[in-house]
Formats: C-alpha cells, structure tokens, sequence
C-alpha cells in the first residue's frame, strides 16, 4: 500500500487551520493543530477499495453458482445463513460520502486538490459508490438508499427499491462520468495509479452491465444504458479490472490464506463445474481446455474429479481444487470485469437486437478472449469453437457461466436473470438435498441482517411488504 505523503498531509492541515482563523471562532482552543479535522481523501479512497477484496473472494458466491463445493462442512452448499449484514458496505459507502464532502466543501477543496483534482476525485468516489450499490441491492434488493449515511439527522432510513436504486445509480454514473477531467488522478488508488482512462472504462463497463442486467425487469431503460457503456468500456484482456494482492501477509491474497497459511482444505471444485467441462472428453483430457488452467487434478487418481455438491466431502484428497496458481501464489490478483464478459454481453446484446454486431461473431470472441486471459493454446481454442457453435442465447449463457469462474457475484447475479428469461437451460445447476434457512432452491437473495427489523422496524416491514418475505427464495425485481 502507498504510504502517507506526509508533504501534502501537511498542506492540507494548514489549509484546514487557515479557514478555522478566518471565522474568528475560539470554540477550537483545544483542538490539536497537529491532527486535521478532516481525513485524507487518499487514504479513505485506499480503503474504500480494500474493501473489494471481500466481493471478489467471496466464497459463499462461487458456491452459489457450483464452481464449488464444500469440503467436510457441507452447510454453505445447503445455504444455512440467511441473514447476511450490509453494515460493513455501509462503513465503506461512509469514507465515499466524505471524500466528496472534502472535494466539493468550498472550505476543503483547495487542499484537497494536493490528492488529485476535486473532479476526478469526486468521480472515483462516486463510481465505487455505483459499485457497490450495484452488488448490494443485487444481493438484498430494497435498502436504505436516499437516506442512507446520515446518522446525524435519519437513523431510520427508508429502505428504496431496486428499481429506485438502479435508476439513480445510472443517474450518479452519468454525473461522475461527468466530472472526469484533465487533472491529475486521485492518490491512494490501488486499482488504476490515478488514471482517469482507466477510471473511465471502469465507469462505462458498470453502466454496460447493469444495462443488460435490466434486460428482463426494463429492457427499454436497459438498451439504452447498454450502447452508452458499450462504446466506453473493456476492449482487451489487457485491459481486464482485476484486484491486485501482495506478497506480504496483510494484503496477500485471501484464497492463499485460506489454504496455505491457515491449512484449510475445506472448499475444492464442484462435480456440477468438473462434469460439464469434461464435457465430450475425459477426466484425464477434458473437452474444454480451461479445466486444467482452472483446476488441479486430484491428489489421489492424477484425475479431474469434482467434490459432490451439497453433500460432506471430508476426503479431499480424492477430488480437485482450485488451481494452485490462485490458492497458493500471494498475489494472485482475482477479477472484478474481464474483456470475456464483456464481449459475452455484447453478444447478447445483439442477439435481442439490441444493437447491428454479430451475435455469433462475438460468442467465438469471447470464448477466445476467456481462454487467453487463462493461457490456453490458439490450437486447442480453434478446436473448442469448432465443435461448439453458437447457436442462440442459452449457449452465450452457458459459456458465460464457465468464463466467469470465481467471478462469483458476478456470476451468481447473471444466473438469476438468465433464469428468469428462461436461456439458463444449459448451465447445469442443481439443487442440493436437505437445504437450510427454509430455502427451496439456489438463493434468489441475501436476507437482512437479523436486528433489522428490531432497529427500523416500520421501514424493514414496508420493504418486505412491498419486495416479499425477506427469505433466501424471494425473486427480486431484477430476477422475476
């Protein structure tokens, strides 16, 4: 991580303590001049993006969607946790709000502009803002939104709808894609080093994702936010937005963690994932050429073998884990968007008709786009496209499973609308005996954390009256 520059630390306190002086106020004699009243923007933008490190390792997702299974403790696979707290994107949306207080406070902003221009802070900010509410109200639905991370005056918020929510985070896209200027970058950027091009990209890909995510809810709306990203966003494997870990045990990657520093053996790859890419071949040679590069072969048979899902799987040795690359190298960096996606997007996207591209162009591109990003030969890419032709909309829905491997939100959020527009037929996701939480099928949805009610009740039972039960089963408007 950067370290404080101490230079511009300095400057901004003395811009803080500049403006204190001019109001002629005594009410600070005891504040220490030392300590500035207000954060730095750069290390809240730091930390905001460590928080993506929970979204993109998340492993209840990648078991949701069976690229996983559970070793001996099979409950997550049988989704035990109903109730999952969003407390914690709050406390990240929280440093949000005040980097752009500091950057639009007529007081503050001068010396904020010591971290980068007051625009294209504010549109860092906002764009991760965008983000997150993105995942968020794509796991729980309605949430607290317009009055969200105001503690001072509203400690019970309303909770908004998706469809509210999805609406104005375009709107808020629009703006920060907006302020984007000539000026320097923001510092304390661990994804992009301050660069507003690749800020930009980041911006459009959202917005080209959530268009197609409306595809079943708003299709109308989801067109149009759709070609406005399109133009805009990932064009390359190179230009893939990932996050990048260390090597040192702080920041290193937490599947590494898990497996190396901690021993755990407990998560390996699922049958329902193994299967489908052995597809026509065998469990020594598979069909898809991206097994081997996804996983490594059972300790036991030098085999591909995937751990039954939903089921205890305390011999570990005898099934496969997730490649070795990701689960013992520190800075094995996890993806956030890959040009495969996007390019699978877009192929859909033309296959409505929502665009004048080639559907079937773009499925082969893509396919080629996915291999590369996992070192696959040319030969054995020509070989895979070959035998698998595009041929309608469930087959881009099938390979776009299989390229968003640990990718789990990501994946997770396109099943359910694949599902609900009825193209899921060839991802073979089955549903697990003796489920928990009095869930009946793969989660269509986080429930609330448990004292939600109990904290804002009148707003909690307006939500679900409107939304539904606040159970794992409930479609959200997204998904129906």
């Amino acid at each position: 991580m950067k370290k404080i520059n101490k230079l511009k630390l300095l400057i901004l306190s003395v811009i803080v303590s500049f403006t204190a002086c001019n109001t002629v106020d005594f009410g600070d004699t005891n504040v220490d001049p030392n300590s500035p009243s207000n954060a730095v923007p750069s290390l809240l933008l730091t930390n905001v993006q460590r928080g993506l490190d929970g979204v993109v390792s998340s492993r209840t997702s990648n078991i949701y969607v069976q690229y996983l299974s559970n070793g001996q403790y099979d409950e997550e696979s049988r989704y035990q946790t109903l109730n999952w707290d969003p407390n914690g994107f709050y406390a990240l949306l929280q440093d949000v709000k005040e980097i752009i207080r500091i950057n639009s406070d007529a007081d503050l902003k001068v010396g904020a502009q010591a971290y980068g221009s007051n625009g294209n802070q504010i549109a860092a900010a906002t764009i991760l803002k965008v983000y997150y509410y993105q995942l968020m109200t794509e796991r729980w639905g309605y949430l607290p939104y317009s009055e969200a991370n105001d503690a001072a005056n509203n400690t019970k918020p309303k909770y908004d709808s998706q469809q509210d929510i999805y609406m104005s985070l375009f709107a808020e896209l629009d703006a920060a894609l907006g302020m984007i200027d000539s000026g320097n970058g923001p510092d304390g950027d661990i994804l992009f080093g301050g660069d507003m091009t690749r800020w930009r990209t980041f911006g459009n890909t959202i917005k080209m994702v959530m268009g197609l995510r409306l595809s079943k809810a708003d299709p109308t709306t989801g067109k149009t936010k759709f070609n406005e990203g399109r133009v805009g966003a990932i064009s390359s494997n190179a230009a893939n937005i990932q996050y990048t870990y260390l090597t040192e045990d702080t920041n290193d990657n937490p599947w590494q963690d898990h497996f190396v520093d901690e021993g755990r053996k407990d998560y390996l790859v699922s049958d329902v994932f193994v299967n489908a890419l052995i597809g026509s071949g065998t469990n020594v040679a598979p069909e898809d050429p991206r097994l081997p590069k996804f996983a490594d072969v059972s300790t036991s048979s030098s085999t591909y073998v995937g751990a039954p899902y939903g089921k205890s799987n305390s011999a570990t040795a005898n099934y496969s884990f997730i490649t070795s690359n990701i689960i013992t190298v520190g800075d094995a960096p996890l993806m956030i968007y890959t040009y495969a996606e996007v390019l699978f997007t877009r192929a859909e996207a033309a296959a409505k008709g929502w665009t004048t591209e080639n559907a079937a162009t773009l499925y082969a591109q893509a396919i080629t786009a996915s291999m590369q990003q996992w070192g696959v030969a040319a030969a054995d890419i020509s070989t895979y496209i070959a035998a698998n032709p595009y041929t309608g909309i469930a087959d881009i829905a099938y390979e776009k499973w299989v390229s968003l491997y640990m990718q789990g939100y990501n994946s997770w959020a396109e099943w359910r609308r694949f599902k609900a527009e009825g193209t899921d037929s060839r991802i073979p996701l089955i549903i697990a005996a003796d489920l928990l939480s009095n869930a009946t099928g793969i989660p269509q949805r986080h429930g609330y954390s448990a004292t939600a009610g109990s904290l804002n009740e009148v707003n909690y039972n307006a939500a679900i009256a409107a939304q539904g039960p606040d159970e794992l089963d409930t479609k959200l408007w997204l998904f129906k």
